[in-house]
């Protein structure tokens, strides 16, 4: 298990570095797919929190921060005004367009000395570790 957290440390810290030139983490990265991948349908605050890769407590924050750049909005639901609905914005889409080529080489170069069934063995693990099956 160490193994694991090391890399997983190794891995985000290049990730990281390969985003640093765009002005955001790679928590706010994470949030802009979420976003991304919803679009152009609204995620209510709850919905993105339980789709995070790291499950921070104060997705408020994080939201803010990436409100502050334009990168997404948040708004009331007209259904019911406790609820607070967020979208990426087109600043957001193309930030995420402008990044990709940068995401995946970093990805590309993290992972390059593995085969492509050693790729498929290494999900296959992480998966089962998850699961606990």
């Amino acid at each position: 298990m160490l193994n694991v957290m090391v890399t997983s440390s190794w891995f985000l810290a290049e990730i990281t570095a390969a985003m640093s030139g765009y002005g955001i983490t790679p928590a706010q990265y994470n949030v802009l797919r979420i976003l991304r991948g919803a679009h152009p349908t609204a995620l209510t605050c709850s919905d993105v929190r339980d789709r995070l890769i790291d499950r921070t407590p104060d997705v408020t924050r994080l939201l803010a921060r990436l409100e502050k750049q334009d990168l997404s909005m948040r708004e009331r639901a007209s259904h019911d005004r406790r609820v607070v609905e967020v979208r990426i914005t087109r600043k957001g889409l193309e930030l995420l367009e402008e990044m990709e080529p940068d995401v995946t080489a970093a990805t590309n170069t993290l992972t390059e000395s593995l085969t492509p069934e050693e790729h498929a063995e290494l999900n296959r693990l992480l998966d089962k570790l998850r699961s606990g099956k």
